[in-house]
This record gives structure tokens, sequence and C-alpha cells, in this order.
């Protein structure tokens, strides 16, 4: 999740990273790490949360669905593809080959996903990361006009589509599995015991059993989504190779327009798409108009990425010190979350999921924001010795096929 790399056993120094893009990936992993600790409990809760939701709960609930649920996601998603464009542009900067060591870094991403998956989170996002990163690949000569129309196509016509087929079918989209979404909750419904009681063994084979009915009962919204992340993917490698994020000031005009365009628009559309997530009935007609809405989520995260850009560039550096180095351990961060949240919410660890005064929103996005506060204090210690992240540090030695340099030289 990182761009900084080596080529030819030569270590990227520091001062060529964009520090910017630190910052923005810290930013967009604490919109995850919210999302992934609150949904580790709603997935199972949610009846029993909302029924003893107060105003304030509720009013937290849906702050988050409006305003951060599937935004931090795409930022992440958007950031990994800049980060696929800068490490493309170094290698040929180098004269060095680039398909085949992106193509190791991916499979190894692969097996930390799966891992993670079975392991920590069933919600893991890694894996369609490595899968799609692979895809990427095949773009990597693309020129900046492909990129650029495919890359926006992605993310607007799967929903625009798949909202057109449920508003004149009257029903969601068709699964591989030919499953109703009511099945399909009731399928998440089976698997609650292994959270709630289980030991273990009972949660790994639940995470892997939880991935599989999601890809085979919910299939329509799985495609829209892996092809959402394809299409960030390729618009961040746009981006870097537009040289976006490397001199702002010229594009301040096009950022400016961006916020003014992107947030209102993408506020109204994620408003529209959150009553699913609340539980609203709709059907027909109105079914479909929400899952169209789903492409305000990535579009009121250009928004937000944009807005941010133009503050850190001028005003925000005090955001930069205090979390770009949670930025440059972003995938340690990310599979640290997990194992917290998964350890405090569940019947292996210490089963809070069970606790009733936990079971708020509150107490959620609170376990959530400790949990980033902690990491980012953790981060800034850990890179004043270390050149990288553990997590960074693995998916680098085993990239390259050796241990990499891990502490820092001595000054």
């Amino acid at each position: 999740m990182s761009d900084q790399m080596a080529w030819g056993g030569r270590m990227v120094p520091v001062a060529e990273r964009l520090v910017l893009l630190d910052t923005l990936r810290a930013i967009a992993l604490f919109g995850v790490i919210v999302m992934n600790i609150t949904a580790m409990v709603m997935i199972f809760k949610a009846p029993a949360v909302l029924a003893a939701a107060g105003p304030v709960d509720l009013g937290i609930g849906l702050f988050d669905l409006v305003f951060l649920q599937g935004k931090a996601r795409s930022a992440f998603a958007f950031l990994f593809g800049v980060g696929f464009g800068i490490l493309m542009q170094r290698a040929q900067a180098r004269g060095a080959g680039f398909g085949a060591f992106y193509l190791r870094r991916m499979l190894i991403l692969l097996g930390i996903g799966a891992a993670n998956l079975a392991f920590l989170y069933w919600g893991d996002i890694l894996i369609v990361y490595a899968l799609l990163g692979m895809v990427l690949l095949l773009f990597r000569n693309a020129s900046q006009r492909l990129l650029l129309a495919l890359g926006l196509a992605l993310i607007l016509a799967p929903p625009l589509f798949a909202g057109m087929i449920e508003a004149v079918t009257g029903a969601p989209l068709p699964s591989l599995a030919g499953m109703t979404p009511g099945q399909v909750e009731a399928g998440y419904g089976a698997l609650a015991p292994a959270y709630l009681s289980g030991d273990y063994m009972d949660f790994i084979c639940a995470n892997l059993r939880y991935y599989l009915l999601h890809n085979v009962g919910e299939t329509g919204p799985v495609i829209v989504y892996d092809l959402g992340v394809l299409g960030l993917f390729m618009l961040g490698v746009w981006a870097a190779r537009r040289g976006l994020f490397e001199d702002i000031e010229r594009h301040r005009p096009v950022l400016r327009r961006l916020v003014w365009i992107a947030l209102p628009l993408g506020l109204l559309l994620s408003a529209v798409h959150a009553t699913r997530r609340l539980g609203l009935p709709v059907d027909g007609v109105v079914y479909g108009v929400v899952s169209a809405a789903y492409m305000g989520l990535p579009i009121m995260a250009f928004g937000y990425l944009a807005a941010l850009t133009l503050y850190i560039n001028r005003k925000g550096q005090w955001l930069t010190r205090l979390l770009a180095p949670m930025g440059r351990m972003a995938l340690t961060g990310y599979l640290a979350s997990n194992a917290i949240g998964s350890f405090v919410w569940y019947a292996w660890g210490l089963g809070r999921i069970n606790d009733v005064a936990w079971l708020t929103t509150l107490v959620m996005n609170g376990l959530a924001i400790a949990v980033f506060v902690g990491l980012c204090v953790f981060s800034a210690v850990w890179l004043r010795v270390f050149r990288f992240g553990p997590a960074e540090w693995v998916w680098r030695s085993l990239t390259y096929g050796q241990p990499q340099p891990m502490r820092r030289a001595a000054p």
C-alpha cells in the first residue's frame, strides 16, 4: 500500500516520497478502520443496535453512512492506483523491468489478503486489490485518454446499468447462487454463532464461508464494486502520470472545480444510497434508483481528496506531520486494525459483541478512533528506528526473495 520501493537493489530515499500521498492514505485508512470495526458488529447485531439507539447513536450511524461508507475505500483504491503509477514511472526512469516485478508483488499481496481473510477479518479487500492489480498490468501502456475514459466508465456505468435493470425488473440483480437478499441475510445469520460463541477455528471457517457466500449470493453488487475498484485504479494511474500530486499549484483550478462539483453531487447521491443501509423499504423503480446512486460514493471520495490536497498543500502541513508515518505503514495499520477489532468483538477474543453496553455506534466509533490514534503513535515511533512497517517489510522482502534492510542507518 506504500509507493516506497527499490529498483535494482537501491531503496527509494524518503526525500523522494510524496508525503502528501502518505497523509491522504492515512486519512483514507481512518475511514476504512471506522467502517470495518463498525461492520464487524452490525453484520450480526444491526437490529439490536438500531432498536436501542438514541438520537446520538442514530446521528453517528447516519454520519458514517453518508460521509464515510464507501468513500474511504474508494479513496484507498484510487491511491493504490496512484502508487502503481509512481512505481511504473520510477521503473521506466531507471530503465528497470516492471511487469514481472509488479506481478510478483501482487501475488505476495494476494497471499497476505488470503491470510487476512482467514485469520483476521471476513471483509478483506486485499484479495480484490491483488487480483485487480494484476489486471491493471494489462493497461500499463494505455494512453492517458483511455485510462481516463475507461476509469470513469467503470465507476459510473455499472451502477447505472444495475439500477436500470432493477428499475425495469423490480427486483435485485440475480446472483450466481440464485439467492434472494433475504436468503443471503439468513446465510450470514447462520454464521453468527461462530463469532458470538465459537472458538478460533470456528472463526476461521466462518470467515471463509462468509467470503464464498458474499461472492455467490451477492454477485451483482460484487461485480459493480470490483469494476469500480478497477476504474479507481486506472484513474489513480492517470493522476500519477499527470503529476497531479507533484505540482498541485498548476492543477489548483482543476482541483477546485472537482471540490465544488464532486462534494455536493456525491453527498446527494450518497444520501439516497444510504437509505438501503438504513433499511427503508423501497421497491420497483425506486430500488433501482437507490442502486444507481452507488456511483455517488467514489464521486464524493474525489471531492474529499481534492479538498484535502488543496488544504494540506497550503495550510495542512500539521496533518502531514501527524499522519504521514501512518500512511507509510498503511498495510500494517490495516492488518493491525482488523486484528484488534476481531479480538475485541468476537468470541475468540474479548467477545464484546455479546455485551449490550458496547453495542452502540458511539462505542464502535470511539473504539475505531482509539485504534487509529494508537496506530498513528506506533507508526511515528516505529519509523524513527526502522525503514518500513512490519507488514511492509514482509511484503517487500518476499517480493525480492530475500530479507531487506530494516533498521535505519545511524546518523
